[in-house]
């Protein structure tokens, strides 16, 4: 999932830059607004991958404590932010942790197949809007 992520922020980065040719101001303004574009693309782009290098796997606990497993094996304390969504079979959960810039993980499961997941969505239901 994590190289879908990265392949398709890839993707879509580029798609945007063709909208620039289109918009209805100055060659000048047109070249400033995308290279503004690729720079945001570039630096979310980077904190994925920055992510996704220094993260392993996630707990999330009954009260909404969730905690990053680090590439060494150890637990560190994280949270889910705002924008964060649980689907029935997909989840898009944006991470804050203290050493490091806020990321996103795309999560597939079942909640028909795996109570774990259905207690995820009853978790966001209640602690995600808060």
């Amino acid at each position: 999932m994590r190289r879908l992520v990265l392949l398709s922020g890839a993707v879509l980065c580029v798609a945007g830059l063709g909208f620039a040719p289109l918009l209805p101001v100055s060659i000048e303004l047109k070249a400033l607004l995308a290279a503004a574009w690729l720079a945001l693309c570039g630096r979310e782009w980077q904190a994925l991958w920055q992510g996704y290098a220094r993260s392993g796997g996630l707990r999330i606990a009954a009260g909404g404590h969730v905690e990053r497993q680090c590439r060494d094996g150890t637990w560190q304390p994280a949270r889910l932010r705002a924008g964060s969504l649980v689907l029935s079979r997909l989840a898009w959960l944006r991470i804050e942790s203290r050493d490091m810039r806020p990321y996103a993980e795309l999560v597939r499961g079942d909640c028909r197949e795996s109570e774990e997941w259905r207690r995820l969505q009853v978790i966001w239901r209640h602690v995600g809007a808060v």
